[in-house]
């Protein structure tokens, strides 16, 4: 498809219906997250644009450009949140995706990117878990935040954890128990719902914190040995004080959890360093690092979101798009 025969365009529910599982989103993650530690991926840290520092606007975003040589696809995502959105019944998030040919860049598709944003997310803490939790069944697993992604961060446990049980806490309760039973009938997982963080946390084996918050919402909890956090947020929901208690810090791109995600601050506020980073993700993937190296340590997985992962789900999205005939094709010219 070039600019002679037009773009695809695809929208969310087309998006959704190449029916691409949580299972397969977690291999192309941990391809995209490898092929990064490999060399083989260009994946320039966000560009973050906050308009409130200028204007009125309550929103933000993130241009996120790159390259992946397998599948070979080039493109951007741009991906802003709009903090009064729930209000006026709108989705916090907006991402859209534009891929390219990396030899002529011909755009090669217009992609909407929430449900993709989503599910990569959640695959990555997969991937996360998959070679930093101590054990495939743990004794307790608990997330802290019911919005959206927690969904896609439980389906994603699933895949990888022998998982019949999880323990969740959300400042809006009617939100926590709407999760609750959407776990039980979409995962097939008894969900609890917790009065507070600390009872969700307590005893937890692996902590999954997903908030929009920008304020730690755990801060001074000590994890019992063995824990594993992994935090996907894109501000400090982690307290400085819990960071100081854990073992290794692990996370998905160096320099870009120095500008967004739950340590970020905490660099620029000078607390932590280069060094108090133990490894990249992908560095342990590839065997360059060593993962977890007792079930005692505790272990801090701080997932940025790289644009690798969005690449390369999108592009197979669009293949299987094009194979069945999913979506529109606008003009370029």
């Amino acid at each position: 498809m070039g600019v002679k025969n037009g773009i695809v365009y695809l929208t969310e529910e087309e998006v959704k219906s190449t029916g691409i599982t949580m299972r397969e989103a977690i291999e192309l993650v941990e391809t995209a997250i490898k092929e990064y530690a490999l060399g083989e991926a260009l994946i320039p840290s966000k560009v973050f644009v906050d308009m409130k520092l200028i204007s009125d606007h309550d929103a933000d975003a993130d241009a996120m450009p790159g390259y992946i040589t397998s599948p070979d696809v080039c493109g951007v995502k741009w991906i802003g949140a709009g903090w009064r959105n729930r209000e006026r019944g709108l989705p916090s998030l907006f991402s859209i995706i534009l891929l390219n040919d990396p030899e002529t860049f011909v755009p090669k598709a217009i992609i909407a990117g929430n449900w993709i944003t989503a599910l990569r997310t959640g695959a990555a803490t997969g991937v996360a878990v998959k070679y930093l939790a101590r054990s495939r069944r743990p004794s307790k697993v608990s997330i802290i935040g019911t919005g959206l992604q927690a969904k896609y961060q439980l389906l994603a446990l699933k895949e990888v954890l022998e998982l019949d049980k999880v323990e969740v806490y959300d400042i809006r309760k009617d939100v926590a128990e709407k999760f609750a039973r959407m776990g039980e009938r979409e995962a097939g997982v008894e969900v609890k719902v917790s009065n507070g963080v600390m009872e969700a946390m307590d005893g937890a084996e692996i902590v999954v914190i997903a908030t929009d918050s920008r304020t730690p919402v755990v801060d001074g909890y000590n994890p019992a040995e063995g824990t594993l956090i992994c935090s996907i947020g894109t501000y400090r929901e982690v307290g400085y004080r819990t960071i100081k208690y854990m073992d290794k810090i692990v996370v998905d791109h160096r320099e870009q959890a120095k500008i967004t995600g739950t340590l970020c601050d905490w660099f620029s506020m000078g607390l932590i360093s280069d060094k108090d980073v133990y490894a990249e993700l992908g560095e342990i993937i590839t065997g360059k690092k060593e993962g977890r190296s007792s079930d005692e340590e505790k272990i801090l997985c701080a997932l940025t979101g790289m644009i690798s992962e969005d690449l390369i789900t999108a592009n197979r999205v669009y293949e299987i798009a094009k194979s069945k005939g999913i979506g529109r094709v606008l003009p370029f010219f």
